[in-house]
């Protein structure tokens, strides 16, 4: 049996408080502290937490049933199993059952307080042990499910977010605009020569381009800007704008100035950046599109760009339905 898990004796009868002490001492407990009153147990317990808490039931200020609850409270909040053994005179079936409706695990007659208390409390100990290290387990398991949960919304190369981030981000921009105003925009940047690249250098002098070229884009935009990597050779960059008069291409004209042709050093020579830009946006008086629907037009609007080797940009507007 584990004795080192933490123990707190509630009773206001000092005589009582001795006798259990001295009987979870003596029995090898390590951990046990006692509390004269139902507020100072709370004040101890929100201190530190206890594994087990036996308590008289009737006491003054708040009673045992009335701590219990408010014992399962805390541990709902703090991920935390408190087994509660409440300790009483009465012995009849409905005192017990009340105990047992407000969420107390165990009850013992002081009548036979002597015979059954170690006993009890060692399947305490069991009990206690196994959820507490349930719980622990589940905590484990969702830090690892939210650790994967990040990876998969991360581009392992510039550590930037990847496409299903991008979707996510620019889901709660639009959200913003709907409820705050503003224009969302989307600013799409092609890394026009990133096949030729590919076939032409070693793995790790294109993995050297991208990070540079990621590192350089994020000291071009605002803090409060997001840049992500959603496509091998594509990067984007989601800004909320106060209005549609700033979203378009000649405001952000010096992104494209300072990356194309910017020259990179590789183990098989200065390369340049061919860049393609658009930026494209959409404001509430012409409809709020989905991030589906916003990507897959300014993706439209970066291939023209590619084509023509201008930069380029559009605002979403909602379709009219045919009529039928």
């Amino acid at each position: 049996m584990d004795s080192s898990l933490p123990v707190l004796v509630v009773d206001d009868a000092r005589f009582s408080r001795a006798i259990i002490t001295r009987s979870l001492t003596e029995a090898g407990f390590k951990d046990v502290r006692f509390a004269e009153s139902g507020p100072q147990a709370l004040g101890m317990l929100e201190e530190r937490s206890a594994d087990i808490v036996i308590s008289d039931w009737m006491m003054p200020e708040m009673d045992g049933l009335e701590l219990t609850r408010r014992i399962r409270d805390m541990d709902e909040i703090l991920d935390h199993f408190t087994y509660v053994m409440l300790l009483s005179s009465q012995e009849e079936m409905t005192a017990i059952t009340q105990a047992f409706e407000h969420g107390v695990d165990d009850f013992i007659s002081k009548a036979a307080l002597r015979t059954y208390l170690l006993p009890r409390v060692w399947a305490a100990c069991r009990t206690a042990g196994y959820n507490n290290g349930l719980l622990a387990r589940n905590r484990q398991l969702r830090e690892q499910i939210a650790t994967l949960e990040r990876r998969n919304m991360v581009d392992a190369l510039t550590g930037l977010g990847n496409e299903r981030f991008t979707d996510r981000a620019l889901s709660d921009l639009l959200r913003q605009i709907a409820s705050r105003g503003g224009a969302a925009c989307v600013i799409l940047i092609a890394l026009h020569n990133y096949a030729e690249l590919a076939a032409s250098l070693d793995p790790s002098d294109v993995n050297r381009v991208v990070r540079a070229a990621a590192s350089r884009l994020e000291h071009l935009v605002r803090p409060m800007d997001v840049v992500t990597r959603p496509r091998p050779d594509t990067f984007a960059v989601l800004v909320h704008q106060p209005s549609m008069d700033t979203c378009n291409r000649e405001s952000f004209r010096r992104i494209r100035a300072e990356l194309d042709g910017h020259k990179l050093e590789t183990a098989a020579g200065i390369q340049r950046l061919q860049i393609a830009m658009t930026v494209c946006a959409a404001h509430g008086p012409d409809g709020i599109p989905t991030p589906d629907e916003l990507l897959a037009f300014a993706r439209e609007k970066l291939r023209e760009a590619v084509r023509t080797g201008e930069s380029t940009d559009g605002i979403w507007q909602q379709k009219e339905s045919e009529p039928s």
